[in-house]
């Protein structure tokens, strides 16, 4: 009798045993990801003339984007990486309305809209066989410090980061290498290398990364719902960064970041700045809920026309969480340009607010007010409030 029970545990433990290994081995992990998303934006702005109500000219503009996002399933299954190999890669576009584009103009200069088909994150990245040691090519997000918001592309508080007021633009094309520095799991540090072509794709805000676009102004015949290349000439620029700090993943992230390099002007496109930044930041979070942003540089900028400038610029957001629909965010950026040639300031200064409602994962309500006063273009004064709805749709990573 005793027999039959060990044979019959035994059977029953080795079917138990196979049915498990049976769902390992055919349950495997996605290895694409596709996601679309819609933003709808627009409200009241003062331009000096008194409020309109205009479709997004600031920020984040109506906006369709689209995402696909792809995995290695060799590198999956494996585990791990003999030499060096692909680990992921992606593709994002947009096409977006901008109600006043530069490239479509009048004779009279009138600027008029048009729609833009935009690169964003477009790069494949590259694993080694050495633990957390990657490296990517493509078009990626400069690493000017390490203060990603939630949903970069939807979040109107993007547009006072200091990629953006800086250097003037969010992506660039080139190659870019992360590796830890100190292993030590109490001290981690972590270095971020970035050589890219230093605003090639920039083509003049709010035009960044426009590879094609089409007139909406039957008036302008040449480019009306006609496809037009956007400008995109290489200037010989290039841009450098170091960035060597805490891990992202750090409650509280400590870091400092070295710049250096030849870039297109922003206010002059036909023109390049030489500039180099030295800066710190710190982030702290309080778990979910609340995130704190401080970011500091200062440096020069040298342009082709003979100016020189000592600049500093300082950066804070603030980012909380409550009622677990709710999300208050506000962000500041002030900078400093004095020319030591004829001992001149341009004073830049920026303030956003936004609180948004989330509905759900993929559906949100925000109110975005603004207060901008820029002497870099003929000290204009810009305030205004917009409404904006972002839906997503399909599958993130």
């Amino acid at each position: 009798m005793r027999k039959y029970i060990i044979l019959s545990i035994a059977a029953i433990t080795f079917s138990l045993n196979l049915i498990s290994q049976t769902s390992i081995k055919f349950k495997k992990q996605p290895t694409s990801f596709f996601y679309s998303q819609l933003n709808l934006h627009g409200g009241f702005i003062d331009e000096g003339n008194g409020y309109e109500f205009k479709p997004a000219a600031k920020g984040i503009r109506n906006r369709l984007s689209l995402l696909g996002f792809f995995r290695s399933g060799k590198t999956l299954q494996k585990g791990y990486i003999q030499k060096t190999g692909i680990r992921n890669a992606c593709v994002a576009i947009s096409i977006d309305y901008e109600p006043s584009y530069f490239l479509n103009t009048k004779e009279d200069g009138t600027r008029t809209s048009a729609f833009q088909l935009r690169l964003m994150d477009n790069w494949i990245g590259f694993g080694t066989k050495k633990r957390r040691v990657n490296f990517w090519l493509g078009n990626r997000r400069v690493e000017y410090g390490h203060n990603p918001r939630i949903d970069a592309e939807s979040n109107f508080m993007n547009r006072n980061s200091l990629q953006v007021r800086d250097l003037g633009f969010w992506w660039d094309l080139g190659w870019f290498f992360k590796a830890p520095l100190v292993k030590n799991p109490e001290k981690r540090l972590d270095i971020t290398l970035q050589l890219s072509s230093g605003g090639w794709l920039f083509n003049g805000n709010p035009s960044q990364g426009t590879i094609m676009f089409l007139g909406s102004d039957k008036e302008i015949k040449d480019t009306y719902m006609s496809p037009t290349f956007g400008n995109m000439r290489y200037n010989n620029t290039f841009l450098s960064i170091a960035h060597i700090g805490s891990p992202t993943y750090s409650k509280s992230e400590l870091s400092g970041f070295v710049i250096i390099g030849n870039i297109r002007d922003q206010y002059n496109l036909d023109s390049t700045v030489f500039l180099n930044r030295i800066g710190i930041e710190n982030i702290y979070k309080f778990g979910e809920k609340i995130k704190i942003g401080n970011q500091f540089s200062t440096g020069t900028n040298h342009y082709q026309d003979g100016r020189n400038m000592l600049t500093a610029h300082l950066n804070n957001s603030f980012d909380w969480y409550f009622a677990k629909k709710f999300v208050l965010s506000i962000c500041q950026y002030s900078a400093i340009f004095h020319d030591y040639n004829n001992k001149t300031n341009i004073i830049d200064y920026s303030i956003v607010g936004g609180l948004g409602y989330i509905i759900n994962q993929n559906l949100k309500l925000r109110i975005n007010m603004f207060y901008d006063k820029e002497q870099h273009w003929n000290s204009r004064t810009h305030n205004g409030a917009y409404l904006q709805l972002i839906a997503g749709f399909g599958k993130r990573p």
